[in-house]
């Protein structure tokens, strides 16, 4: 299965003096097709801003990052839409993505929120296109499209036996031409029936190839027989993954079974998405396995009772950290309430990421208008592994 890019190491990382820039660099887009793109005008002046508002201690390891960053976006040619640059002291990664990313510049710690929003949107989906004659199982991410296996119908006619001769009487009676007689019917009913099994064989090997994949989402492709057919085939198991058909002409290319299909994945990440903060917000209400709000998300996870945190991927509120021990508040206190070290400041965006993998959480980001459904709330809330008691 297609995996996007393996940011554990950004998210660890303990460096604050890393220059991150997440570009929209999409060559499809109007703006970026002029001679010098929207996403290199942009880059430069907030590159510079970001900056130009450094502390003078660490300014000029910030412009010795930002001058690397632009010279590789000056003399970039995109082969993708999204970029993700990290620059710091002896340090650079650079990451190409087949799929959309917002615009954003962060100096501190590596800011890969941008880039974990990517690929929590455009999370994997299978595509299991059926036609009469042959079916395709794909799989789909991060704007790539995958073949996992392919069936062919192979009929051979040769031993079907027919009566000769003319048509019975009463076929020429009720007009049926000598191509729509009895044995065109027959004929027809035959293959139609090869169909069906073949179709039937196709569900059968795509469910058996989509266990263990680990993929909930299958969109059914093909004409609307064959489509609803398949999925009348497939276990039940498989059956409760389908979330889409879509109709496509026979022999679809790659391209075109991904542009049908993404749309329909997109929209069903989303939905699932806004179910998601419904959950949190309406079980926070009732206190029953979720909190929300920055405040109650920290301490949840502090106290490792976070399971999954839920946040708007944009939200960018300020946040404290002890570099000594690890506390985190969003309070702004000046010394640590548990060891009395100093605290750190800096924002939820760049401090969740590598709590919330040091807690054993799982977090998720989402966008509008799934984010929404936190008002009045702050757009970040946590599900909970136990409720406390009292």
């Amino acid at each position: 299965m297609m995996k996007g890019p393996d940011l554990t190491e950004l998210v660890d990382s303990d460096r604050k003096d890393i220059l991150s820039v997440c570009l929209d660099v999409d060559p499809a887009k109007a703006e970026n097709q002029h001679a010098i793109p929207a996403y290199r005008i942009w880059a430069r002046h907030a590159v510079r801003e970001i900056v130009d508002g450094l502390p003078r201690t660490v300014r000029r390891h910030g412009k010795d990052a930002a001058t690397r960053i632009l010279a590789c976006i000056d003399a970039l040619h995109p082969e993708g839409r999204g970029l993700a640059l990290f620059a710091g002291r002896r340090f650079w990664r650079e990451y190409m993505l087949s799929v959309p990313i917002r615009n954003r510049v962060r100096y501190g710690r590596p800011d890969v929120l941008p880039v974990l929003a990517a690929l929590d949107e455009y999370k994997p989906y299978a595509i299991l296109a059926a036609y009469r004659d042959h079916a395709s199982l794909f799989t789909a991410s991060l704007g790539r499209t995958a073949l996992l296996l392919q069936e062919t119908l192979d009929l051979d006619t040769s031993d079907w036996r027919f009566a000769s001769g003319r048509q019975p009487t009463h076929a020429r009676a009720t007009g049926t031409g000598a191509g729509r007689g009895l044995q065109g019917d027959t004929f027809e009913a035959r293959v139609d029936e090869h169909v069906r099994r073949f179709w039937s064989a196709a569900a059968e090997a795509a469910a058996h190839a989509l266990d263990g994949l680990g993929i909930d989402r299958l969109i059914i492709a093909g004409p609307e027989e064959g489509v609803h057919a398949v999925r009348a085939s497939l276990p039940a198991s498989q059956q409760r993954k389908v979330v889409g058909l879509v109709p496509l002409p026979a022999y679809a290319g790659w391209a075109e079974i991904r542009n049908r299909t993404l749309p329909v994945a997109l929209a069903e990440e989303h939905r699932r998405d806004a179910e998601l903060v419904q959950s949190v917000v309406e079980r926070a209400a009732t206190k029953s396995g979720a909190v929300v709000d920055s405040a109650a998300t920290l301490e949840a996870l502090m106290k490792g009772r976070a399971l999954t945190v839920v946040m708007r991927w944009d939200y960018d509120d300020m946040a404290w950290e002890c570099p000594r021990c690890g506390y985190v508040d969003v309070l702004g206190v000046d010394a640590c309430p548990t060891c009395g070290g100093p605290m750190d400041a800096t924002t939820l965006s760049l401090l969740l990421p590598r709590l919330v993998r040091r807690c054993g959480a799982e977090l998720q980001l989402v966008g509008e208008p799934a984010a929404a459904r936190f008002h009045p709330h702050e757009p970040v809330g946590a599900l909970l592994r136990y409720t406390p008691s009292g």
